[in-house]
This record gives structure tokens, C-alpha cells and sequence, in this order.
């Protein structure tokens, strides 16, 4: 896996190397949204969790699609901002005990994972675009930004859901 970038001087480079990262972030966020999947105590995170990381599977062979459309191996590079979430999770798993606290750790880390994948893939489509590629690239990029957007509608409703509410009184001070 590249873990630095030596340099880049056109658009066509800085979408490998984006599309190289987000391969990365995806292929990782199976094996996360797994642990999160069985950790969290609340059903319907853990299933929303489930449902993703299938999901993420697909969104890792469309990538490979893309790749492939590139006549290019897919490939990994680093993704620091990953990186950084997934160092943070398992010190707040390892600090808080409270099952509902730690339901809503992960709450919000999905929520802020969804918003860098769909910022993520707004970029790679945009610049895809500007390189003038067509639709066997532009569309698996755009059918994933579209699930990941519907995740993270799925857990921005979640967390004002009727389920979570006696969570939220409990947590809240009074």
C-alpha cells in the first residue's frame, strides 16, 4: 500500500490517488462497521451497521470496477482522516462502559464517516467529470455517494428516533 505521495501533476494523478484512498477507506469500514455491528447494543444501530457494511462490500467491487474501466490494478493508499477516527474509537470503546454512551459514539462516528465518504465521492465525481470521463467511471462513483448520502439520512433520523429517546433523557442531565 503507497503511503506517501512523491508527486502529482494532473487531474488524472490526483483521481488515482483520491480513488486509491477512498479503495482504502472503504475496504477498511467493512471490517469496522462489522465490530460495530456486533458492539452496539441498540438493534436497530446494530442492524443499520450490518446493512452498511454489506453494502460497503459492494461499494468495494464497484470501485474495482472503476479501476478496472482505468485498466489500472486497484490499489490502496493511506487515508490519514481515516486513520484518525479509527485511532479515536477503540480509546472511547476502552473509556466508556455505559452501553448507551457508547451507542452513541458510534452514532456519531457513522455519521461522520458518511459525511467524508460524501465528500469524498462529490470530489472523485467532480473531477472525474472535469477529466471527461464517462459513465463507466462517473456511475459506480455516483450510485456510492448515493448510499452513503442514505446512510447518513438513515442515522441522522436514528438519532432523534422514538428508540433513542429513552437514551437520550438517560444521558442527558437533568
Amino acid at each position: 500500500m503507497e503511503t506517501t505521495v512523491d508527486h502529482i501533476d494532473d487531474l488524472e494523478e490526483l483521481f488515482h490517488h483520491k480513488l486509491a484512498q477512498q479503495y482504502y477507506i472503504e475496504e477498511e469500514l467493512v471490517g469496522t462497521l462489522d465490530e460495530m455491528a456486533i458492539n452496539a447494543t441498540n438493534d436497530r444501530l446494530s442492524d443499520g451497521f450490518a446493512d452498511h457494511r454489506d453494502e460497503t462490500r459492494t461499494q468495494v467491487r464497484r470501485l474495482e470496477d472503476v479501476f478496472a474501466a482505468l485498466d489500472r490494478p486497484a490499489e490502496r493508499r493511506d487515508a490519514p482522516i481515516l486513520d484518525a477516527l479509527e485511532e479515536e474509537r477503540p480509546m472511547l470503546e476502552n473509556a466508556i462502559e455505559d452501553d448507551d454512551l457508547r451507542n452513541m459514539v458510534y452514532l456519531n462516528a457513522g455519521m461522520m464517516t458518511e459525511r467524508i465518504e460524501m465528500t469524498a465521492y462529490e470530489g472523485l465525481t467532480s473531477i472525474a467529470g472535469q477529466i471527461g470521463y464517462d459513465d463507466e467511471i462517473r456511475k459506480p462513483l455516483a450510485s456510492n455517494h448515493d448510499e452513503e448520502k442514505a446512510a447518513y439520512r438513515e442515522l441522522s433520523a436514528m438519532e432523534t428516533a422514538a428508540d433513542m429517546k429513552p437514551l437520550w433523557d438517560r444521558l442527558t442531565p437533568s
